[in-house]
């Protein structure tokens, strides 16, 4: 009877240790499932991301506007002086997102999408009132152990391209624009943040 019972008890431990072992391996090989990130309190805003056409390739950053004349000006006066005079409005449309209108209650935010090398799953933005902060996620889902691609000469330009971002959640004053790259993990997420820019809603 003793070694009956002994064999049941080994044969229970070795049970579990497999199960340890079955389960580490997912935890360290396995990504979860992507998801856009909620933040607690925070309101989530429907965007828009939006390509030039013709497409504009630029390192500089614009500041962000609820005036699309002043963004397309903004973005002429790259590698310019600051103080150049802009072509009439008209000209900038027919230049900058010409199938572009201004609209009401409307941020831009001139914004090349998430980093290439970074392998976004996606993005989402939130207001977060607690910062007084439009925050634009870049999420991506990942086992803890995970190797990137080298893709050598395959990283496109920099792009020049608007986030339409609704103002009617957020109030009026100076805002924080902020990106977060989100890297998602069985276990907990690894975050990081930069400021973009400082806007004002008006």
């Amino acid at each position: 009877m003793l070694t009956l019972t002994r064999q049941w008890v080994l044969g229970a431990a070795l049970v579990a240790v497999l199960l340890i072992a079955v389960a580490g391996a997912i935890w360290a090989f396995v990504p979860p499932s992507p998801h856009e990130v909620r933040t607690p309190g925070a309101t989530t805003l429907t965007t828009q991301l939006l390509y030039s056409d013709p497409q504009v390739n630029f390192l500089q950053a614009v500041r962000p506007s609820q005036s699309l004349n002043d963004v397309r000006c903004a973005i002429w006066r790259v590698g310019k002086s600051p103080n150049s005079a802009c072509p009439d409005p008209e000209m900038l449309a027919a230049m900058f997102f010409p199938n572009l209108t201004q609209r009401p209650g409307t941020l831009y935010i001139v914004w090349p999408g998430c980093a290439y090398d970074f392998r976004a799953d996606g993005f989402n933005v939130e207001y977060q009132p607690g910062r007084q902060a439009v925050v634009i996620h870049c999420y991506a889902a990942r086992s803890w152990v995970w190797s990137q691609r080298q893709t050598i000469g395959a990283e496109p330009r920099t792009l020049a391209a608007l986030l339409l971002v609704p103002t009617a959640s957020i109030p009026a004053g100076p805002v924080t624009v902020i990106e977060d790259y989100r890297v998602e993990h069985f276990g907990g997420d690894q975050s990081t943040e930069s400021q973009v820019a400082i806007a004002t809603i008006s």
